[in-house]
């Protein structure tokens, strides 16, 4: 067991709460006022205390005074653990975590994902060779497919990224810690009828993973520019002034990393060459692809979930 003294002070709870009518009769509870960043933990690890405050909080009046406490079960976390015991001379609160084998990032995409005909050239799988070993990397890209079901392979919104069983569900499955998301390519070729539902699908797609992991972290990758012609006649005028903008909007929206894939392949001098491959137009060359899984891991190395 140890003791943190907050700021190197010990902080006395006075007898009436701040802002209290004298007439309340206090009913204390522990509860955590600032939190410590991490709620995910390898197993065998540490809990951080980074950042932590904890108070006693009135039930009643709902003022509360920061205290220091002590922690129980907060050293070499095991899998089965669900919290760590925080305690203040009699009052305890058990504080929820996650611990885990690995961190897992799953890449959610279209063919630029999947990595079409070379799935072992994809950016997953070379991302999957530049994480740490406390992470674990899953590819839930699939060819063709779109955020509306319009471009692509198909033209039904029966065939939307989020219908998928074998990738929207794996994805979920997956358990995920961080999302890295790249889709809109195709609506480009079917935005037509695409515009119409492109951004309320988008919308429908990032409420349905955020709400089921409160506690992930997102990346949003603006679509890369695609050769103009290319093998896919995907119109690169269209990402560019249509898909690529509400992708920024949504990363800002919701508050997520963005890696501006457009702007950063046009700042790279000869782009086309390097980072899409010869005769395609559209996907990534092996440097293309290694590109973008550095990218992706110089921002998921730095997130806290």
């Amino acid at each position: 067991m140890k003791k943190i003294a907050l700021l190197g002070v010990t902080i006395f709870l006075l007898s009436l709460c701040s802002g209290c009518s004298p007439a309340c009769e206090h009913d204390y509870e522990l509860v955590a006022t600032k939190d410590s960043g991490w709620r995910t933990y390898i197993v065998g690890s540490d809990f951080d205390t980074t950042g932590l405050e904890i108070s006693l909080r009135c039930k009643k009046c709902h003022a509360k005074q920061v205290v220091d406490y002590e922690l129980e079960n907060d050293k070499n976390l095991t899998l089965d653990q669900k919290s760590v015991l925080i305690t203040h001379e009699d009052y305890q609160l058990e504080l929820p975590i996650t611990v885990k084998n690995k961190y897992r990032i799953a890449c959610i995409g279209d063919s630029l994902t999947e990595g079409h005909m070379w799935p072992n050239q994809s950016y997953p799988s070379y991302l999957s060779a530049a994480v740490s070993e406390k992470y674990e990397v899953g590819n839930f890209g699939r060819n063709g497919i779109s955020v509306t079901g319009y471009g692509g392979s198909w033209d039904d919104p029966n065939m939307r990224y989020i219908k998928q069983d074998n990738y929207y569900k794996k994805s979920v499955d997956y358990n995920p810690d961080i999302f890295a998301i790249m889709l809109g390519t195709n609506d480009a070729t079917g935005w037509e009828k695409a515009e119409a539902t492109f951004e309320d699908e988008y919308h429908i797609l990032l409420d349905s993973y955020v709400e089921q992991f409160p506690n992930a972290r997102f990346i949003m990758m603006v679509s890369p520019p695609t050769q103009t012609p290319n093998n896919f006649n995907i119109p690169n005028d269209v990402i560019k002034e249509k898909v690529n903008p509400i992708q920024r909007e949504l990363a800002e929206e919701y508050g997520f990393e963005l890696i501006d894939f457009r702007e950063e392949f046009e700042e790279t001098d000869n782009y086309e060459s390097k980072f899409l491959r010869p005769g395609d137009g559209v996907h990534f060359t092996v440097e293309g692809a290694q590109y973008v899984a550095n990218r992706v891991w110089e921002v998921a190395k730095d997130l806290v979930f």
